[in-house]
């Protein structure tokens, strides 16, 4: 059997080279860009709503809002009524006789106070061209101290028709306070509602009674349920009181003509010291007048306007 023949190869003596098949990066590296990439998410959670309130901004942005030009307010001055725009009844005028308030509806001026009677005179115009009961308007003038302090309220009309553009001229009492130390005067229109309310002592039958004085007269107003019914007027005067034979003489006449009027009973006494008069009012028959200087109301005026309206024509009532 022939040998084989075999042929001699030559093998390179050569060292094995690495062959490379990926590669890892450094691990400190790696750490580092996780952690900045969870701080920004963290971020990006915690500002979320800043972050959207922006981009809103930007896609839909606000309009700009015009400047207004700051212009100064002009505070009203308070004794002159032409600057007064917000209530006419809080304006103070200052005392002067010269004063001259007016209102739509009417017109207060001649002013004069009388320290020595303790008096307060002034022509009320009806500032219309029609009749006006000048009562009913209920217009009040306030009295205050040079510090703006509510000394006396004095009811500007008591009782009078005025046709348009005619005036009468009243004279009321005020206290000696008011007329020695009167620095400011206001104007204010009154409501029933404006009044206080007022606490009378009354038995289990509803009756209680009002009683208003001044110097020379002592007023009951007698109610039922707080509706007034009668009134009874008692004036005293002494023959030593100023001016006693005149006021003799008018009070005489006065309480004549009272007793012709339905409702009115009036009694003139004279005794040993001077004169006293008693009036009875019966409000069921009798019309809405003055006795001497009470208003005598109509029937079931309630308590607290009797009241009111009778301290503001120089009366204290209780």
């Amino acid at each position: 059997m022939a040998k084989k023949k075999y042929k001699n190869i030559k093998v390179e003596q050569e060292e094995l080279k690495p062959i490379a098949i990926g590669a890892f990066e450094s691990r400190k590296k790696t750490s580092v860009g996780i952690f900045i990439i969870l701080t920004i998410f963290v971020l990006v959670v915690i500002f979320l709503p800043q972050i959207t309130e922006k981009i809103n901004e930007y896609l839909d942005p606000t309009p700009a809002t015009p400047t207004t030009p700051n212009t100064p307010t002009e505070t009203p001055n308070e004794e002159d009524p032409d600057n007064g725009e917000n209530n006419e009844d809080e304006n103070f005028y200052q005392y002067d006789p010269s004063l001259k308030i007016e209102r739509e509806d009417v017109i207060v001026s001649n002013m004069s106070v009388d320290p020595t009677n303790n008096t307060i005179t002034y022509s009320v115009t009806n500032n219309t061209k029609a009749y006006q009961d000048m009562e009913v308007l209920n217009y009040y003038l306030e009295i205050y101290n040079n510090e703006k302090t509510l000394i006396e309220r004095v009811k500007l009309v008591p009782e009078g028709l005025l046709a348009g553009g005619a005036f009468e001229t009243f004279t009321r009492p005020i206290t000696n306070t008011s007329s020695t130390t009167i620095g400011y005067l206001v104007l204010v229109k009154k409501t029933l509602d404006d009044y206080p309310e007022v606490e009378l002592a009354t038995d289990g039958d509803g009756n209680s009674s009002l009683v208003c004085t001044n110097a020379h007269e002592t007023v009951t107003y007698d109610f039922k349920d707080n509706a007034l019914k009668s009134v009874t007027s008692i004036v005293e005067y002494l023959n030593t009181d100023a001016n006693y034979t005149e006021t003799y003489s008018t009070y005489q006449t006065l309480a004549d003509s009272y007793n012709k009027s339905n409702g009115i009973t009036s009694n003139f006494f004279i005794n040993a010291g001077g004169f006293n008069i008693t009036t009875l009012i019966d409000l069921e028959s009798a019309s809405r007048t003055y006795i001497f200087n009470a208003d005598t109301f109509t029937l079931d005026t309630t308590a607290k306007e009797v009241s009111f309206e009778m301290e503001a024509q120089g009366f204290d009532c209780n």
